[in-house]
């Protein structure tokens, strides 16, 4: 008896283990992790990612698109990942707005935003997500989710957003992340106290012919009828605003330069920046 329970136990391992490669060839080969194309030069020793560091401590991988996510605020303090142009479909949105089961101390809820005047803004849009069905139920999670004034996030925040998706069909490859600015919120929201955000950023590096070039930007959550070009800042204000540091995993020397460009210029040119 002895002798089957164990073989059991191996047996349960190896599927588990089985189970687990599969899953990340997945993840790989359709989320933010498929690197391998774009010639990045990675420290040694460095996973193949290129999401940010975590100041939440829960890092959540879905298929799509992964997230740092903060408890205290109930939303994520970031969103990461990458826009794969020539494989977006035209996929019905879903609105299928739900709690992410994956968030173990539980995500924000529907009706944490019911009445409150603010609209369940996208941190991954749904038009980007429009790979499959999988990829646009995935993101209706709250966990996707942040408050945002109306004005704003069907206004400027939209035509960022557009933006973002234009300049993904002019690179080989885009990565995006994109988060809310959580210091000194103007709100909050629900039973769940859910932090409406002062400003939202989102922190871009484009990949054209093996050169890499960045841009950032910060916008105030609120209606707006600026360029969405003035405002463009680098990835470094970003990361000393936030706390978080992107891009980590690039060689030293190219982080360096692409994450201190704040000229819109070098980002819409067609000539691309290149490590020196």
């Amino acid at each position: 008896m002895k002798t089957f329970n164990l073989f059991i136990k191996l047996v349960l391992i190896s599927l588990i283990l089985l189970f687990s490669c599969v899953s990340k060839t997945v993840n790989e080969k359709h989320g933010i992790n498929e690197i391998k194309k774009d010639k990045l030069i990675l420290k040694s020793n460095s996973p193949s990612i290129l999401y940010p560091t975590s100041t939440t401590g829960q890092i959540i991988n879905h298929k799509y698109y992964s997230l740092s996510y903060s408890e205290e605020d109930e939303q994520s303090e970031w969103v990461a990942y990458k826009i794969i142009s020539n494989k977006l479909q035209n996929i019905t949105r879903t609105n299928d707005f739900r709690e992410d089961p994956s968030i173990v101390t539980g995500s924000a809820e529907l009706y944490d935003y019911k009445g409150s005047g603010y609209d369940r803004g996208h941190l991954a849009p749904a038009k980007i997500m429009s790979y499959n069905k999988t990829s646009m139920s995935e993101s209706f999670y709250m966990s996707n989710v942040s408050p945002q004034v109306p004005g704003f996030n069907r206004g400027i925040w939209k035509k960022l957003e557009g933006k973002v998706r234009y300049w993904a069909e002019m690179n080989d490859s885009l990565y995006v992340v994109t988060g809310p600015i959580l210091s000194r919120p103007i709100d909050i929201i629900g039973d769940n106290d859910v932090t409406v955000p002062r400003s939202f950023y989102k922190a871009l590096l484009g990949f054209k012919n093996g050169k890499v070039k960045g841009i950032a930007f910060i916008m105030p959550n609120q209606k707006s009828t600026k360029s969405i070009y003035s405002f463009a800042v680098s990835i470094d204000e970003v990361e000393e605003i936030t706390g978080i540091d992107f891009y980590y995993n690039l060689d030293s020397k190219i982080q360096n330069e692409v994450e201190a460009n704040a000229n819109i210029k070098l980002w819409v040119l067609r000539k691309k920046q290149t490590p020196k």
